[in-house]
């Protein structure tokens, strides 16, 4: 079966999934992957673009439209049947703009990756306007027009893919949820060892960008109350548009255990700080996009079998059930007690940790991204 690859898209850190997931497909026997697009530099974000000099994002966005046009034109020299499909990274709109003025009986067979949707990033994640302006609205019309034109949407959740529909008048049957690829062999849990040193701290670690997705003050709000507790060790990696609440947080509590690493780590130092913790914590950012989505860290700290607290409301990927986490209200006095539970009883943790890393490889490991790839394809 044959795969192309087009458009110009985004890797790196910050856009993890389409790389990986073409390193995945192409390791497959049956499948042969053409690439006609290219990477785009691994240090540039959609959302930095408003933050740029006026030249400097004029020229990436003659760069996202004009290249995504010669990607587009080289996918339909290539692809000869109605039937093969093409692979769409994120930001797919810009290839998917251009294909939306080819008629529907000659348009190659787009699977569009719409795990982030730069609508919603760029005017809600990060509280760019509180109310509907006029770019907002322009943007949010534009990507559903592109995404109108794809064959198959890719999402990573079930509450995405409502989302998706509702939001961008999108037909149901073409859109769909499917797990996200990740660096599998770096997030393999250590054995279970024997108990902690009495004296051992308890290590609790929050790796996030600093947005309201990741309800980093409800975190900070919780380290708090455990500042004077000896027992605990607390490790936050991340920086982004909140990174003064941290500030401000450490400057309030030069006697606490706490180390904030702020810099985006590579993947193999966050393997090893997963695996180096005891209490992993995920998001806090309540009932909006942090409920409609299960985090990429979520993935990482499941595969490293760890004991994990994060907000109760969350949604996975088509079939797969709710995690083996510590759920909470997005409260601090609940992610209190919560940490204060698992420091309590290292059997529960390990119990967790176990069901974690079981859970991941039934639900969430590569295979189950490239069993639904190849029925994507076919």
């Amino acid at each position: 079966m044959k795969l192309y690859v087009g458009g110009l898209g985004l890797r790196g850190d910050g856009y993890p999934n389409a790389a990986r997931t073409i390193r995945l497909l192409k390791q497959q026997d049956d499948l042969d992957i053409i690439n006609c697009g290219r990477w785009l530099p691994e240090d540039l974000h959609l959302w930095k673009l408003a933050s740029m000099p006026r030249w400097l994002s004029l020229r990436w966005l003659l760069v996202l439209v004009f290249g995504n046009l010669h990607s587009l034109l080289r996918v339909t020299v290539r692809v000869r049947k109605a039937s093969e499909s093409v692979y769409v990274p994120y930001p797919g709109i810009f290839f998917l703009f251009w294909a939306s003025m080819i008629p529907r009986r000659w348009r190659p067979r787009c699977i569009v990756d719409s795990y982030i949707s730069i609508w919603d990033s760029m005017f809600r994640d990060r509280a760019a306007s509180q109310s509907p302006s006029l770019a907002a609205t322009l943007l949010k019309r534009i990507e559903a027009h592109a995404l109108r034109a794809a064959a198959v949407v890719l999402v990573d959740t079930e509450a995405n893919r409502d989302f998706a529909i509702d939001e961008f008048g999108l037909d149901a049957m073409k859109v769909r949820s499917m797990p996200l690829a990740i660096e599998q062999n770096l997030f393999s849990p250590a054995p279970l060892g024997s108990p902690k040193p009495l004296n051992a701290r308890i290590r609790v670690l929050f790796v996030g960008t600093l947005i309201p997705l990741h309800g980093i003050q409800a975190v900070l709000d919780a380290f708090a109350q455990l500042a004077n507790d000896s027992r605990f060790e607390f490790r936050l990696i991340g920086d982004g548009q909140q990174a003064d609440h941290v500030l401000k947080f450490v400057t309030a509590h030069p006697d606490a255990s706490i180390t904030w690493i702020r810099e985006w780590c590579p993947l193999h130092r966050l393997a090893q700080e997963m695996l180096d913790a005891d209490i992993c914590l995920g998001v806090f950012g309540g009932r909006e996009k942090a409920a409609r989505v299960l985090p990429y860290k979520l993935y990482m700290y499941l595969a490293c079998g760890k004991p994990v607290i994060s907000q109760s409301a969350l949604s996975t990927p088509a079939g797969v059930p709710f995690p083996p986490i510590v759920a909470v209200e997005p409260q601090p006095s609940a992610i209190v007690a919560a940490i204060r539970r698992l420091a309590d009883d290292q059997e529960l943790r390990d119990l967790l940790g176990v069901a974690a890393a079981d859970f991941f490889q039934q639900y969430l490991a590569n295979r189950e991204v490239v069993k639904a790839w190849r029925e994507i394809v076919r």
